[in-house]
């Protein structure tokens, strides 16, 4: 079965942007480039198609918290190094991304899809915290508002959970855990964000794990997301 594995993420600072892409995004996958400006009001943001793609990675643990980017390390998808991904998987983390950025940084990703195979019925934890997330006000910078998206959706593609946070309100410090009763089939996670970082440090938090991964579980992971990676 095709999976659409859209995973990409940039980073816009004062004087570039740079982008960080996710492994196995399709070739035809649009995000965009930066032309060189003085000041974030005069950031111009055209899309374009990427030709190859780079891994980058994620960060989960709070010590481990991400609070600037390396340019280099050699990471495999997001901010995480593969060893580090291996790790997450093998304690029940489905996905998780914990940074803490300065500005002149503007993180943003555009719906990436994080499938995820549940072997018997079960419950994931998910965690959604942010605090001292700026927006541009009377102008955006981005191809959509200032948001912070969340879902998670079932084997028949329904909704089962959705935040959805935009504008304003990005802004206002959230910290939210939910138990989502899951049952056996694939199931996706889907994440947008696009924020502005001030001099105060923003942080984000997106976790997903299984309350009690199963062997199977663990090992569907590691296929999905190291095997398809392999040659990157």
């Amino acid at each position: 079965m095709k999976k659409e594995l859209r995973k990409g993420i940039l980073c816009l600072s004062v004087f570039s942007v740079i982008t960080l892409v996710g492994c196995s995004m399709p070739n035809n996958q649009k995000t965009m480039e930066e032309v060189e400006n003085k000041s974030i009001e005069n950031i111009d943001i055209v899309e374009t198609t990427i030709p190859e793609i780079e891994s980058t990675s994620i960060s989960v643990k709070e010590e481990d918290t991400i609070t600037d980017i390396d340019v280099n390390v050699e990471y495999y998808e997001y901010y995480l190094t593969k060893e580090e991904l291996i790790t997450d998987i093998e304690q029940g983390y489905i996905f998780c991304l914990d940074t803490t950025f300065k500005k002149p940084l503007a993180p943003f990703v555009s719906e990436g899809y994080w499938p995820f195979y549940v072997h018997e019925e079960n419950i994931v934890n998910l965690a959604v915290e942010f605090s001292d997330l700026l927006v541009k006000r009377n102008k955006n910078i981005f191809p959509m508002d200032e948001q912070i998206v969340v879902e998670v959706i079932s084997p028949d593609k329904q909704s089962v959970y959705r935040l959805e946070k935009a504008g304003e309100e990005i802004t206002k410090n959230t910290s939210i855990q939910e138990q989502i009763s899951v049952t056996p089939g694939e199931w996706t996670l889907k994440i947008s964000f696009a924020y502005l970082c001030g001099d105060t440090p923003s942080h984000l938090k997106m976790a997903l794990a299984y309350e009690t991964p199963s062997e199977e579980d663990i090992n569907w992971l590691k296929e999905e997301r190291l095997d398809k990676n392999k040659d990157i």
